[in-house]
């Protein structure tokens, strides 16, 4: 029950949403659709009763009827499978984009797509649970609720058949012939929760490693991803063999499971490939002796055993899909785990951030590790507009860790912070370059100005970046273009840019030279007069490009902060 509770909450809002009204129109078209084919299905059904008489009697003409109402049948049932194809798709179209767009929506939100790297680490691909766990859930879903509810409409419609055609089985007892009402109906039910169950039992295992081998899958891509992302780190490292080990490692651990997997399906397979196929004798064996025996014809014959091989697929549809659900109940696992893991990383307190224009006011700020190690206790800080402060201190005294709580993205942080939060930039060691035109990349995050193109050029030029000055609607992968020297001139022509009013430099100027440093330094201090400059850093030089120096060595002991700078 706890499966379809996770469902109900991962469905409702979608059907809840302003799409609740199209959504039904498609879904009520798509129920429609297979109530349809469930009636061609039924007309089948008396269609061999008339049709195998005719064999039997040698009736040519009634045969030629037949043959012609085969036909309109199979045009019915081809035109109703593709309504309902139709409707479904569009539904799941519809479903997907609205799915998608609100999961991207909350884990953007709030940085949630860092916290949960800083701090949840466990949850793993998040970008394989919004492309694809919800493409699944939304195909699968579908199909298992339709399909069931066919499989109980086609139970219910061809029940009435079957419970009259038992008091044509007559069993010798005692000198008399017993009439048992329901008989066929008994031994479908009967044989489909036999079925049912040791389908269950011999496939429990499946929705386990079903999860596990999404897991694993996700992992092998996700590492040749981080591969082609630092594609010449590993190629200075000379690390191709031990990249191939961690690869084959991977791949290994997700072929384990997939052949554990497969071992596993393959019982399952052949148990329910026999109880399904073995079904369709049953009803036959229950009626021999009556039909030899001349109480009906082989049409009568031939439409009950199709008629209790309806009833007996509709009460064994879970044996028929268990492959499938054990699947989809590992695809809910897993989106479920996302979202939880997004609502409380998005809900975890830190830094109080409080707009104004006033300058810069950081008090009783306290940072401590996840564990709850302190890093820092008590910390002020008063800047006015124009003011520019370096903090210093060695690796591990948590610099980093000190942007990340005043820039509202680390949540083990307590404290006010008030600062312009609609006009801040902060500048990274490693910036970040999206894919796009030069021109896109260097007026990240906001959208380019191509009539300002002049002023580009300007600042490029006083960055260090003219060579460039040609390739502004060029559309390469930058960060793999650009040496971390450029990235990070860059980064310094996108503050000049935006003119943030409060600007943090997380060591920003690590790959500079002193002399492209201090030009960078020098036109951020010329060009933004008014801006509040924070930067981090541990290089001599910096001291002559900020008017006030922080030393957080001297506030707390280092052993406790190591490894989080």
């Amino acid at each position: 029950m706890q499966t379809f509770r996770d469902f109900w909450s991962l469905a409702r809002p979608f059907w809840s949403s302003s799409e609740r009204r199209p959504a039904l129109l498609l879904l009520s078209g798509t129920i429609l659709m297979n109530l349809c084919l469930v009636g061609v299905n039924l007309l089948y059904n008396f269609w061999n009763l008339h049709f195998y008489n005719a064999l039997q009697a040698l009736d040519y003409d009634a045969f030629l009827v037949g043959g012609v109402q085969f036909l309109f049948l199979q045009m019915g049932l081809a035109t109703f499978t593709v309504a309902a194809f139709h409707f479904q798709q569009k539904l799941t179209l519809r479903w997907r984009r609205w799915a998608t767009e609100n999961t991207l929506q909350l884990w953007l939100q709030r940085h949630r797509y860092l916290k949960l790297q800083l701090t949840a680490p466990e949850t793993d691909n998040p970008d394989q649970r919004i492309a694809d766990d919800i493409n699944l859930f939304i195909t699968t879903s579908l199909k298992l609720s339709l399909g069931l509810m066919t499989a109980l409409i086609s139970l219910f419609s061809f029940l009435h058949i079957l419970w009259q055609a038992s008091s044509l089985v007559r069993i010798p007892f005692a000198g008399e012939e017993l009439v048992i009402p329901g008989l066929l109906v008994w031994a479908a039910l009967l044989y489909s929760i036999l079925g049912t169950g040791g389908a269950f039992w011999l496939g429990r295992t499946l929705p386990r490693l079903n999860f596990i081998q999404q897991r694993r899958e996700a992992d092998f891509r996700f590492a040749m991803m981080r591969l082609r992302e630092n594609a010449e780190a590993v190629a200075q490292y000379r690390g191709e063999n031990e990249e191939h080990v961690r690869f084959s490692r991977r791949l290994g651990a997700a072929l384990d499971n997939f052949w554990s997997l497969v071992k596993q399906q393959k019982v399952v397979l052949g148990y329910s490939t026999f109880y399904m196929r073995s079904a369709m004798i049953i009803p036959m064996f229950i009626m021999a002796p009556q039909f030899f025996a001349g109480a009906f014809p082989l049409g009568r014959l031939t439409q009950l055993s199709a008629a209790f091989g309806e009833v007996h697929e509709a009460m064994a549809y879970l044996v028929k899909v268990f492959p499938e659900v054990a699947e989809w109940k590992s695809i809910v696992d897993r989106l479920i785990g996302f979202q939880q893991r997004l609502q409380s990383v998005g809900g975890e307190s830190g830094v109080h951030l409080e707009h104004t224009t006033d300058g810069l006011e950081v008090k009783d700020l306290s940072l401590w590790l996840p564990d709850g190690t302190p890093l820092l206790k008590n910390f002020d800080l008063r800047l006015q507009p124009g003011d520019s402060v370096l903090i210093r201190a060695p690796s591990g005294f948590g610099k980093s860790t000190l942007i990340r709580a005043l820039t509202g993205i680390w949540s083990h942080a307590s404290g006010v912070a008030r600062y312009d939060l609609g006009s801040t930039l902060t500048l990274a060691q490693k910036p970040y370059l999206p894919l796009g035109s030069l021109r896109d990349m260097l007026w990240y995050p906001s959208a380019p100005h191509p009539e300002e193109d002049p002023h580009l050029l300007e600042v490029m030029q006083q960055c260090g970046l003219s060579h460039l000055s040609n390739q502004l609607d060029s559309e390469l992968d930058w960060s793999q273009t650009l040496s971390i020297g450029e990235q990070q001139r860059c980064a310094f022509a996108r503050a000049l840019l935006l003119r943030p009013h409060v600007l943090f430099l997380d060591e920003s100027s690590s790959a500079l030279d002193e002399e492209s440093e201090r030009r960078c330094y020098t036109q951020l201090k010329r060009d933004l007069p008014e801006s509040i400059i924070i930067s981090v850093g541990h290089r001599v030089s910096l001291d002559n490009m900020h008017g006030r120096t922080l030393d957080l060595q001297h506030r707390q002991q280092p052993e406790s902060r190591l490894a989080y700078s």
